[in-house]
């Protein structure tokens, strides 16, 4: 059976880089702010690609914050957030000082490296990051020969905030949470949309949730 995919449509999303990568997984896909389309999806995927507070506001605006948490919360509908959808996820955000959605016990802050000749921000290439074992995610992928695309300013440091929840870390000026996975909610800092035949791979690990 096709696996009906929603992208959530906010306006801050790199909608069409993931749908190529979901039709080469064979999933099908819409681009979309419609609470029924929610609803009746069976995996979403929160994009993410601009400024915090402003996405924060869009989501408000196009009435979605109550929609989505209900499925991501209440029904457990598979839920992956991707750079700035990742962050959304969290509590709140040093960029523009908005609260989040709230689904992960976590914050969001600003990479502030002590060499900045050596580190830039934003923190664009690829990056390998630290294999667990017990990640869904990385099933299959050999994340010390596969890196992602990572492109950010900001980030989530402070592991002990997310208590059980499974995190992977990349390695820049210090250790970031990569990815994290709680139950039916997924993260990653990076594009895995852009992160060639590794980042295809996530994405359908993604997809196998709940099968």
């Amino acid at each position: 059976m096709t696996k009906r995919v929603v992208i959530i449509d906010y306006g801050h999303g790199n909608a069409n880089s993931i749908k190529n990568a979901l039709n080469e997984l064979g999933a099908s896909s819409v681009y979309s702010c419609n609470a029924a389309q929610i609803e009746s999806a069976d995996y979403l995927i929160l994009p993410g690609v601009g400024h915090h507070r402003s996405a924060m506001m869009s989501l408000v605006n196009r009435k979605l914050i109550d929609p989505l948490t209900e499925a991501v919360m209440i029904h457990k509908k598979p839920v992956l957030g991707i750079c700035l959808g990742m962050q959304l996820m969290t509590k709140s955000s040093e960029e523009g000082g908005e609260l989040g959605l709230g689904w992960v016990n976590a914050e969001t802050r600003r990479i502030v490296p002590t060499d900045r000749s050596q580190f830039k921000v934003p923190h664009v290439g690829w990056n390998t990051v630290e294999k667990n074992l017990c990640s869904l995610l990385l099933k299959n992928i050999e994340t010390e020969e596969e890196p992602f695309y990572f492109c950010h300013s900001f980030a989530i440091s402070k592991t002990s905030e997310f208590g059980s929840t499974l995190t992977s870390m990349v390695e820049y000026d210090r250790k970031y949470v990569a990815i994290f996975e709680q139950e039916n909610i997924f993260g990653v800092q990076f594009h895995p949309e852009k992160s060639q035949d590794s980042g295809l791979r996530l994405i359908n690990n993604f997809l196998s949730f709940s099968d």
